[in-house]
Formats: structure tokens, sequence, C-alpha cells
């Protein structure tokens, strides 16, 4: 682990956290905001349409994958209040904001999310097929009541603060086991990866959201793997003579397929639980 690493996570943990604590300052007292409020974070794996196994998928190029082994490091988490502007009600405002500009400053708007409804402003690693279908929840976080719309997160090796729990991950980000089928075709895989400074190339940015944030309710980040695997070229892969997995390394085609697309906005989603 190099020193680069942990300033970056450092500088933008501190920087989304001190965003959040000035929108509860600034809008919370003054009455044009949302009031203080304590919800639950969780993490949960999405199922692929159609499926009813966690893990299992097809891909768009044809191959049938189940993975056998899923871990990753994540977080912090922000969940931000304005839309990501991937999505078309946002491009519509951007153009009308363009058209008819409008003074909308605000003390807790803080990069092109606006203001931060919701923070887990820590790591963790998140076994993707330990709780097939339910919400690993990770405990309370601050927060504002209101829509959150966006969020993002962060994606670095484990640091010292995960301590044994980051054993696992052997100072990588993601860690992939499988089988990819297609036909007669069988290949075994597994696949380390890391995801380098700048703190930019670590993060994934504008994922569409909708929660209503309040009290003692549950937000859950819910990674979607069968994304991952889009565009994926198994048959490119060479297998060993003995059958053992295939060792994917940085320079495979599926390895750089896999390295963008789990920073793409659609490779997460979230999902807001009330309190019963």
């Amino acid at each position: 682990m190099t020193s680069a690493l942990r300033p970056s996570r450092r500088a933008f943990t501190r920087l989304l956290g001190g965003a959040l604590v000035a929108g509860v300052h600034a809008c919370g007292l003054s009455g044009t905001g949302g009031r203080s409020i304590t919800f639950r974070m969780g993490l949960r794996t999405a199922m692929a349409p159609g499926e009813d196994t966690v893990g299992v998928f097809t891909t768009d190029t044809g191959w049938r994958v189940a993975l056998t082994t899923a871990r990753m490091v994540l977080g912090p988490i922000y969940l931000f209040e304005k839309a990501s502007p991937l999505q078309p009600q946002a491009l519509l405002r951007r153009v009308s904001d363009l058209l008819l500009p409008t003074a909308h400053a605000h003390e807790g708007d803080f990069f092109s999310g606006g203001r931060v409804l919701g923070e887990w402003d820590r790591e963790v690693v998140f076994d993707l097929l330990a709780q097939p279908g339910q919400a690993r929840v990770l405990g309370h976080s601050p927060g504002i009541a209101g829509l959150a719309r966006s969020l993002s997160l962060l994606l670095q090796p484990p640091s010292r603060a995960l301590g044994a729990e980051g054993d696992v991950m052997e100072g990588r980000t993601l860690f992939l086991e499988g089988v990819a089928t297609q036909a007669e075709a069988r290949v075994p895989f597994r696949l380390a990866m890391d995801f380098p400074p700048p703190v930019e190339l670590q993060r994934v940015d504008f994922v569409p959201i909708q929660a209503d944030l309040d009290d003692e309710g549950l937000f859950c980040l819910e990674a979607q793997p069968h994304r991952w695997f889009t565009g994926t070229r198994f048959d490119r892969l060479t297998v060993p003579a003995e059958g053992t997995p295939v060792d994917v390394g940085p320079e495979t085609q599926v390895h750089r397929a896999l390295s963008v697309n789990v920073r793409r906005f659609d490779a997460f989603t979230g999902a807001w639980e009330p309190r019963g």
C-alpha cells in the first residue's frame, strides 16, 4: 500500500463529510432544508433479471457466468441531493440552466451532486455472495431528511483501518472467481483487480437513486455484478491444459472490460426501505 492512497481517501472523506456537516448547519438551522436524521446503511447484491441465484447470469456476449467467489472493498458512500447528470431529467435541467440561468447557490452545495444528504464514511469488505437476497446492515449513518437522487462511492485497496477484515483481500480492491460457459466451451477464471490513484479514477459517480431519507430507514447500496461483465469475451482467454482457472490479467480483454464497467454509473444502484 503506498502512502499516496491514504491521503486521497482521507481528503475525499474529509471534504464530503464536511459538506454534510455544513448542510446540517446551513439548512437545518435556517429552515430552508431538512432536519437532521439517523438512518441505517446496508449492502446487497442484486440478482440479474430473470435469475433466482445471486452471481449467476448471461452476458450480452452470450456467456453463462457463475461466480463462486466475489469480494470487494468499497466505501465511503455519499448520497446527494441532486439527480445524476446522466439522467434525462437532469440533462433537461442543465440545458434549461444554460438558456435561463438562475441564481441558486447554497452554502451546502457540493460538487455536481449538490448537498450531501447522507454518508457512510468508512470502507468495508463486502462478500457479494454471503447473504443472497438479503441486506448486510453496516450500521447507522448521519443524514438530512429529504430526497437523495444520486450517490458516489470509492473503490480502493484496503487500508490499515480495516485490520484483519482486510487481510482476505491481499491488498486488492476486487476479487472474482467463477466459471464462464458457452456451448461446449468452459472457462474457469479468477481475477484480482486494483484501481490506482488519482482518486478521480477510483470513484463511481452519478449513480441514480430515489431515496426519501428519514429516521431509522434503510438505504441499501446494491452491487450489480451482471452489469460488470458487459462486453466480456471469454473466448479470448487461454485455459491451461490441466483445466485450472485462468488468471485474468490486466493485458486481457476481460480484465479491461471489467475495469471500466465496475466504475460505470450503472455498476451499482440503491434502494430505500422506510422504517417498518
